[in-house]
């Protein structure tokens, strides 16, 4: 494929046309127009300013070979196509960064998560889902509370990409030969609904190649893929056992239990109200109407409407993709220019990171072993 053609593929990925894309990289429309059309060739420093714009590596344009585009499924995502684009855009640059620093630090790694033993959507049943979350949060080692951990050995020990800005969505996951798996939560959003998004989006993630070719160009779940998928958060994040648990204990000997306290309850698996009270209508086989009624009567309770917390409130880039570019860093794989635009960080404040006490950071200890 041509620059040229390259070129237009980028600006048609992000949404922009060629007078959108003429104000944002000071190019001239027609200018643009002839490169995309095979008539000129953009000069290198014209190739970096577009990439910079279109949100490509300027690999994109002068490689010979590219991988497959990732297929970005959304959870409520903006009416506005442009806007869906740019977020996308911004979503698969960061990914794309990742993996190059994972390939300059030789950390490249794909480790296998436990899969379903289904091969058809159509297998799929409520049964199953709820079961596959429980082999999940056994192999993943998520305790009584997964919320409190989930994201972290998603990040850590199975090197899943989770990003963090604001958006108009809940959530976007993809899986890309390139890069991986990947999620993008909603940094505006409350805690509990980023833990539930992370839980709907793992199910997209491990059930990728059931419901989905990545080749296919299909990014719409079914309803009923929507909905396996919050029932497979559901029995993830609210382990029956231990919900059960706390819930008996707030009851007591009285068999009652306030809004207040289930609100406790809710805050403590990181779960919004709502999700724990339909969760218990299956724990203690209640009337789903019940519940709806408990949930309408829950909205205007007063003592339940809390601030957020700001330890509440998540870091933007992954601390494994911090890591990495610190290290690219000082090892020289990453110049000063580059770390700064990865991390998003000024070029001044990029210099703090090589002290004159960076050769600290290399001093070896030695560890004796009785």
């Amino acid at each position: 494929m041509d620059i040229g053609r390259r070129l237009k593929n980028a600006r048609d990925a992000i949404g922009y046309t060629l007078e959108k894309a003429e104000k944002e990289s000071g190019i001239g429309a027609s200018s643009l127009s002839e490169f995309e059309n095979g008539k000129r060739e953009p000069k290198f420093s014209q190739i970096s300013r577009l990439a910079e714009v279109y949100k490509r590596s300027i690999d994109f344009f002068l490689t010979d070979k590219l991988p497959a585009e990732p297929v970005m499924l959304w959870r409520d995502g903006p009416g506005s196509q442009e806007e869906k684009k740019e977020t996308e855009a911004e979503f698969r640059r960061l990914c794309q960064q990742y993996h190059k620093l994972e390939v300059l630090m030789g950390e490249v790694k794909r480790p296998r998560f436990h899969e379903p033993d289904i091969s058809k959507a159509e297998e799929f049943s409520f049964q199953r889902a709820a079961s596959f979350a429980g082999e999940l949060r056994n192999q993943l080692c998520l305790g009584d509370i997964p919320s409190m951990s989930l994201r972290q050995v998603l990040e850590e020990r199975f090197y899943v990409k989770i990003f963090h800005f604001g958006f108009s969505g809940s959530a976007i996951s993809t899986v890309s030969e390139e890069f991986g798996l990947a999620v993008l939560l909603n940094k505006s959003s409350k805690l509990w609904r980023r833990n539930y998004d992370l839980g709907h989006e793992l199910f997209h993630l491990l059930t990728w190649h059931i419901f989905r070719k990545v080749s296919s160009g299909k990014a719409e779940p079914t309803e009923l893929e929507e909905k396996l998928a919050n029932a497979f958060a559901s029995r993830l994040l609210l382990p029956a056992d231990s919900v059960r648990e706390r819930v008996d204990t707030a009851m007591g000997a009285k068999g009652k239990i306030s809004f207040e306290q289930i609100d406790e309850i809710a805050r403590e698996f990181g779960v919004s109200l709502d999700a724990l009270l339909w969760r218990m209508v299956y724990i203690y086989n209640m009337p789903a109407e019940e519940i709806q009624r408990y949930i309408e009567r829950a909205k205007s309770v007063e003592v339940l409407r809390r601030p957020a917390r700001r330890s509440d409130i998540p870091d933007d880039l992954p601390e494994r993709y911090c890591s990495l570019a610190i290290r690219a860093l000082r090892e020289g794989k990453l110049s000063l220019m580059q770390f700064a635009k990865y991390t998003g960080i000024s070029y001044k404040n990029a210099q703090e990171y090589l002290t004159d006490e960076e050769g600290f950071t290399d001093e070896e200890i030695s560890i004796s072993i009785a």
